[in-house]
């Protein structure tokens, strides 16, 4: 188990990496579901419906290259953890794209103000046409009060 983790966390550093250097497949700056609220006990302060509401938002646009991977991922969830205190998103993607695809979202948590206090990201592999997959996105820092939630980066490539 472990040596599966330390496997897929290189998979994702080297895929950021490889991101980074290929405009064409992310869409940084774009966020594809409004900010969710969520209270330090961790229970949804908007929408009251378990939040899932759909984004009231405008569309991102597409971001240069034509990629439209932004798209294909929705926070479904913005709460902070109990026990940690850290904050954490549940993150829906759904590959739109016609092959197998694997994915890394990257999200950011604000405070009220507006400042950032923690990044997380979520990743999922191999994901077939209309597939779908729910993936939680841990931040790593203790937060108190209210955290919203980001999309910043959603990264797609064909899987092998």
């Amino acid at each position: 188990m472990r040596r599966t983790a330390l496997t897929l966390l290189a998979a994702v550093a080297t895929v950021l990496g490889l991101a980074a250097c290929d405009p064409s497949t992310s869409t940084s700056g774009k966020s594809t579901a409004p900010a969710v609220a969520a209270t330090s006990a961790g229970a949804p302060a908007a929408p009251a419906a378990g939040d899932t509401a759909p984004s009231a938002a405008p569309p991102a646009a597409a971001p240069a290259g034509g990629g439209d991977a932004a798209k294909d991922a929705e926070i479904t969830k913005c709460t902070v953890n109990d026990l940690l205190k850290m904050p954490e998103a549940e993150v829906r993607i759904t590959n739109h794209s016609s092959k197998s695809s694997n994915y890394i979202v990257q999200l950011e948590f604000t405070d009220a103000s507006g400042t950032r206090i923690a990044e997380g990201a979520a990743a999922t592999n191999n994901l077939a046409p209309n597939q779908a997959a729910v993936q939680k996105a841990p931040g790593a820092a203790q937060v108190s009060g209210k955290v919203n939630c980001r999309i910043t980066n959603v990264t797609r490539y064909a899987a092998p």
